[in-house]
């Protein structure tokens, strides 16, 4: 198999070159626009790259079928299946390469592709990629002289605070009641206790704390303990029952932290299981959904698909300190338009907890970008 690459402005240009050298008998394998040339990244010129191959046995095969056939040797079939064989697995290889090829990014000029590039390692979703990707190519079509880094990072930023204004947010002020919900191992109970020392030390709230998690002995000691430290009484609710109950008798209290049972909420039985505890939702409550920011976005999304049934009103991040990426922040909260409330970095009660907005989320995607 004979294969060569062609290069002109048109395509009919290219095939013209295809036929002369190759014939009409040539196959085209691939074919891509490229820009060749400019300075700077600018004023390349358009071209379309065509990979074009030919059997060097067809012709032969042609006339052969037209002749009377010639006696074989025992050999000779053993011999051209072998060839033809090793050019076939050539083939195979060159179309799982250009398979396996990553997306066309040449599309873009060369003062877009650092931005492009630090988007990608992010982890921002190949859909939010491709939209900023088109808007950046139309801003720097309109004002190219002006397209260094710093500019394509504004625009970069603008655009994704578009896409993220549609995020619902509800404010925390005046809310008596923070439920906090979640799988296990994400730092529920850490995270609830750092809410609360804020409250107090920040805003001088009277808090008290109840807990649904009888699952683990561990978690309920655990919040006990910031209760004591915090001079907070702190109750244990079993049942709906029980709940109804410490809400009554805690309601001379500015603020109540509510920690429900960690578990694995990508089983659906177990969000119904945690719904029969919860109470109805009042102006007066919050609901906020924690997960960790080190998580794999597919098994988040899978856990936030089985919340449906019940109203967040924003996400809480856990554990920003064990990744480097903030794309899956991003994505999720474009793809579900929940808010991002709080986020935290660290086990230090209370320090290592932050309120945040989606335009600081979307300042820190750039953090280290250079």
């Amino acid at each position: 198999m004979k294969m060569k690459k062609f290069m002109a402005p048109s395509m009919p240009e290219v095939m013209k070159k295809v036929r002369a050298e190759l014939g009409p008998q040539a196959v085209i394998l691939q074919s891509k626009t490229v820009y060749k040339g400019g300075m700077f990244g600018l004023f390349k010129k358009k071209n379309i790259e065509v990979v074009a191959a030919i059997d060097p046995y067809a012709e032969t095969f042609e006339r052969t079928a037209e002749a009377k056939p010639a006696p074989i040797t025992v050999n000779q079939p053993a011999q051209v299946s072998s060839e033809l064989r090793n050019e076939m697995l050539e083939v195979k290889q060159m179309i799982r390469q250009l398979k396996e090829a990553k997306p066309a990014d040449f599309l873009y000029p060369d003062a877009l592709q650092p931005v492009l590039d630090h988007l990608k390692r992010q982890g921002l979703s190949a859909e939010l990629w491709q939209m900023t990707a088109d808007h950046l190519l139309a801003k720097w079509k309109e004002e190219r002289s002006e397209a260094d880094n710093s500019k394509v990072r504004d625009w970069a930023v603008n655009f994704l605070n578009e896409r993220l204004s549609l995020c619902r947010t509800v404010s925390n002020e005046g809310a008596k009641y923070f439920h906090l919900l979640g799988p296990t191992g994400v730092g529920k109970t850490t995270t609830l206790a750092k809410l609360a020392s804020k409250k107090v030390l920040e805003n001088g709230k009277r808090v008290a704390f109840i807990t649904t998690d009888t699952y683990r002995i561990a978690a309920i000691e655990q919040l006990k303990t910031y209760a004591g430290l915090l001079d907070a009484p702190f109750k244990v609710a079993y049942s709906r029952n029980d709940m109804e109950e410490a809400f009554a008798n805690l309601s001379k209290y500015d603020v109540l932290f509510i920690d429900t049972a960690g578990r694995n909420y990508r089983e659906k039985q177990y969000v119904e299981d945690l719904q029969k505890m919860m109470t109805k939702k009042t102006e007066q409550s919050l609901y906020y959904l924690v997960l960790s920011a080190a998580s794999k976005q597919e098994d988040l999304e899978e856990v936030i698909d089985n919340f449906t049934s019940i109203q967040l009103d924003g996400f809480i991040f856990t554990k920003l300190d064990e990744t480097k990426t903030k794309g899956t922040i991003i994505n999720l909260m474009y793809t579900y338009k929940v808010g991002t409330h709080f986020i935290t970095n660290g086990q230090n009660v209370p320090d290592d907890l932050a309120e945040i907005t989606p335009e600081m989320i979307i300042e820190s995607l750039f953090e280290e970008f250079r």
